[in-house]
């Protein structure tokens, strides 16, 4: 493996001299979905410069979903490997025992850290997963419910599911039905009945309320459920975005692209952090993450996110739930 980064390494230095943009590998990494190598550039050299040359590196290296990013103080070049390893929930619950309570974990980050989501902050209060179909939002999903359910007793997180897709029981549901407030709701009768209940039951609530039980609104397939329901249906799970997390409410939506049109611009506006897979098209990594820049097009699928909170941004490889 050592030899193996080496020649990356002086694959990388060779075409970024001969593009007039010297820089220096620095180090390098073998990670759970992708190697990463990270650049000095040489003085002189601005970062833009190298940066430009993401298509000239990617046909070097043999792979089109090369990735330049910022790495901490460095650029990195992030090259998907060809046998990913898998990160499993039932290790990294073992690693996050000692996290705050409502700490979902996520995967792996890239720097060998457990990724965590506390719900009780601020800027992780509500959670958007968007991605291609092959991405990997509803087991990300399944993993983050999965992994509260396994922190917490009933009495301490109640889950609501909303599921359209028509699935009938499943391991899944087996592995959180002591957490469930309400039977899986799939029927548009039943979305709408779980959805005007979660937001009664809200309304009720105060903030002194909010430390237990905590409640999931989990939704797959969001723009269906909101296309189902219309105005109605948009307005009360904008109400649950807007008023949830100082009473104990989140939600955690899934969906393929999330745009105004298809979600309305309001709710969207109130999903604080967004878990980004593989998408189609830079426009759609845009739409996704709420910004550009991301490259949320040239990820692997399959479970390899980015983490979009405000200006931050942090790629992982979303766990598998082995604990159903």
């Amino acid at each position: 493996m050592y030899r193996k980064l080496a020649s990356t390494a002086d694959r990388i230095e060779a075409v970024l001299r001969e593009r007039r943009a010297p820089a220096i590998v620095v180090g390098g990494r073998v990670l759970p979905g992708f190697v990463e190598m990270l650049l000095r550039p040489a003085p002189g050299t601005r970062v833009s410069q190298i940066k430009a040359l993401q298509a000239d590196l990617a046909l070097a290296l043999g792979n089109a979903n090369v990735r330049l990013v910022q790495s901490g103080d460095h650029l990195a070049v992030h090259i998907p490997r060809a046998q990913r390893s898998v990160v499993r929930l039932s290790q990294l619950l073992q690693r996050a025992q000692q996290a705050p309570p409502y700490t979902a974990v996520l995967g792996l980050a890239e720097d060998g850290a457990v990724l965590m989501a506390n719900l009780a902050a601020p800027e992780v209060a509500h959670v958007l997963i968007a991605g291609a179909t092959g991405s990997g939002k509803t087991v990300l999903a399944r993993t983050i419910v999965l992994s509260l359910c396994a922190r917490h007793r009933p009495a301490q997180f109640g889950l609501v599911v909303i599921d359209p897709k028509l699935r009938g029981e499943d391991v899944f549901e087996n592995a959180v039905r002591r957490h469930l407030l309400l039977p899986i709701a799939r029927t548009p009768e039943a979305i709408h009945a779980a959805i005007a209940r979660v937001v009664q039951a809200m309304e009720q609530r105060t903030p002194r309320d909010a430390i237990h039980p905590r409640v999931l609104v989990y939704v797959d397939e969001l723009a269906d459920v909101c296309h189902m329901g219309g105005s109605g249906m948009v307005e009360q799970l904008t109400r649950i975005a807007q008023r949830g997390r100082e009473v104990g409410v989140h939600l955690l939506a899934c969906t393929q692209k999330p745009t105004a049109r298809a979600i309305g611009s309001l709710l969207k506006a109130n999903l604080p952090l967004r878990l980004v897979g593989r998408v189609a098209s830079p426009e759609d990594a845009r739409v996704a993450a709420g910004r550009g820049g991301t490259n949320a097009e040239r990820l692997l699928g399959s479970g390899d996110f980015l983490a979009v909170s405000g200006a931050g941004t942090i790629r992982f490889q979303a766990a598998y739930p082995d604990v159903m």
